[in-house]
């Protein structure tokens, strides 16, 4: 009698052994892994559909993350833009004796050109200066009269050579202090008005790059805060569908359903909650640029032609933001209620 029990449980034994290796031979195959991927979709795609209001809402508030994400970094390029415009304006003006010659001016020219601080070097002559500045007196006092014009520009010219100079940093002038001041081709050259080195827009470009970084800082603490509030949102709208599914989740997990099974569908619904807030995101982005482009063409085209010019980038980063917001949110809750 006992040694029929005993070839019961040796039967019962390699029984469940046997199945256990058929089932993991049977996880384990491609298509099981296809047909289990298939069915994590469909039913991930189903509660998307079923739970309307709550991915509505959390659809909108993904949205405003990634749209105040969006605006920081054009804000952001836009702003670089701006300061790069202005600098391209701003020059250096260094002058020299009129009683120079043009070969000294090319010596001159040639050494400030080899300076690593220094991008372009333009000359004006006295000629040119005068011919300018009478030019730009006429302009701004509507001077008609012809006899007055020929005096003016008859009269004795006692412009300095001009050079115009180009920095790579406007804010950083001291190598070209140091060549003005101690080279040897220098000494003796200056004219008695002093060179232009403090110059007015330096105080606009200081206050744009200023704007800039709290715009930056403002972007960032509301793109955070925006963040946490729609991974909320999201992990909640979850668990009320894991509640909604409780008992059709222990049954799974009875019958021995994989992790994956159990939290894929979640996991897909909240990246499809992703891929519409990305999609929102974009054509509101874009849309407010192209708008923003006619009244600050200058500012905003750059960036905007980016934009265009690299458009699947850019829709890739949306939607991969919105992805990852949904992802994590939906392995949060369904971590924590497995747990439980």
């Amino acid at each position: 009698m006992s040694s029929k029990k005993a070839d019961i449980k040796i039967n019962n034994k390699s029984t469940r052994e046997v199945s256990k290796e058929r089932l993991h031979r049977i996880t384990k195959s491609r298509k099981h892994r296809v047909r289990t991927t298939g069915r994590v979709l469909k039913y991930g795609s189903k509660s998307f559909v079923r739970n309307t209001w709550l991915s509505i809402a959390a659809i909108a508030i993904m949205a405003i993350t990634l749209i105040i994400i969006g605006a920081t970094v054009i804000a952001t390029s836009a702003m670089k833009t701006a300061i790069a415009e202005i600098e391209s304006r701003v020059d250096i003006s260094v002058y020299i004796k009129q009683s120079a010659s043009k070969e000294k001016i090319g010596e001159i020219v040639s050494k400030m050109t080899d300076l690593e601080s220094v991008t372009a070097v333009n000359t004006i002559t006295p000629e040119e200066a005068n011919r300018k500045t009478i030019e730009d007196l006429i302009a701004s006092s509507n001077i008609t009269d012809e006899a007055m014009i020929k005096e003016l520009k008859e009269a004795p010219n006692a412009l300095p050579w001009t050079l115009n100079i180009k920095l790579v940093d406007l804010s950083d002038t001291s190598e070209l202090e140091n060549f003005v001041e101690n080279d040897a081709s220098m000494q003796n050259m200056l004219d008695a008005q002093p060179p232009s080195y403090a110059n007015k827009n330096r105080d606009a470009i200081d206050q744009i790059a200023h704007v800039m970084n709290r715009i930056q800082l403002a972007g960032l603490i509301a793109a955070g805060v925006f963040a946490v509030i729609a991974i909320l949102i999201v992990f909640n709208t979850i668990r009320m569908a894991i509640f909604s599914r409780k008992e059709e989740i222990y049954m799974m997990k009875l019958v021995g359903a994989s992790r994956w099974f159990i939290t894929g569908p979640f996991v897909v619904e909240a990246g499809l909650y992703g891929v519409a807030s990305a999609a929102i995101a974009i054509a509101a982005t874009y849309g407010v640029t192209y708008g923003l482009k006619s009244r600050l063409e200058t500012v905003i085209t750059p960036t905007f032609d980016l934009m265009t010019q690299y458009w699947f980038l850019v829709a890739a980063a949306f939607l991969l933001g919105g992805i990852i917001l949904g992802v994590i949110s939906a392995l949060l809750a369904t971590r924590k209620y497995l747990k439980m």
